[in-house]
Order: C-alpha cells, then structure tokens, then sequence
C-alpha cells in the first residue's frame, strides 16, 4: 500500500509540472534556446527545471532509496535515463538500469523501478 501512495504521489507531481508547463512563454523559450544552444548537448540531458523536480519527486515517492544521495546523484539517474530512452533501448533495459542506478542501501523493487521509469519518461 505504501509503494502505491508512493507512485501515486510520484505521478501527481509529475502532472502537476506538466500541467503548469502547458502555458505560452514565447520570449522566455527563445532567451532558453538561445542559453542552451550555447551550452554542450551531451552534458545535460534535461534541463535543470525537469532535473529538480524529479529530485523532489523522488524523494518524496521513495525516500529509503534517496536517503544518503544528494541531488546530483538523483538528477544523474533522471539524465542517465533519459539518455537511455532517446537511444531508444527497450523498457526492460532501462528499468534494469533504474534498478542498479536507484539502489543505494535499499535496493528499489521492480515496482519502483518501473515508478521512476514512467516519471522519466514524462520528462525527458
């Protein structure tokens, strides 16, 4: 039951973002596109926006797998599976890769894995 809160808290942040990230800024996307032509590709995946709400969300949704990673190390999994998405491997492999990504002290279950899967998938 808690793991279903989790997700489920998981997927209402995620839609909340992307619901607030439907409006028209016009002016704002061109100064952005401007930055991020300028800044290297491979470096970063996702923007910083996408990378801290994922952070927030992840230690909101599965805090015994966040606990003792700092932000950097949660934004990694969100970039290096993004990556791993746009590469276009299969669902299964990048949940494999969630898996050993995500674990720390806990290792996460497939059920969170698959979770986080989805929550990357949103933002990438």
């Amino acid at each position: 039951m808690i793991r279903t809160t989790a997700a489920l808290a998981a997927s209402a942040t995620v839609f909340a973002l992307l619901l607030t990230g439907c409006g028209n800024d016009k002016a704002t996307t061109d100064a952005a596109s401007a930055t991020t032509a300028q800044s290297s590709g491979d470096t970063q995946v996702v923007d910083s926006v996408k990378a801290g709400a994922f952070v927030v969300s992840f230690r909101g949704a599965f805090p015994k797998l966040a606990e003792g990673k700092d932000d950097a190390k949660l934004s990694a999994v969100l970039s290096d599976s993004c990556k791993d998405i746009k590469a276009g491997k299969p669902e299964d492999e990048v949940i494999q890769s969630i898996i050993k990504r995500a674990s720390g002290s806990t290792e996460a279950t497939p059920e969170e894995s698959k979770a986080i899967y989805q929550m990357a998938k949103m933002m990438c």
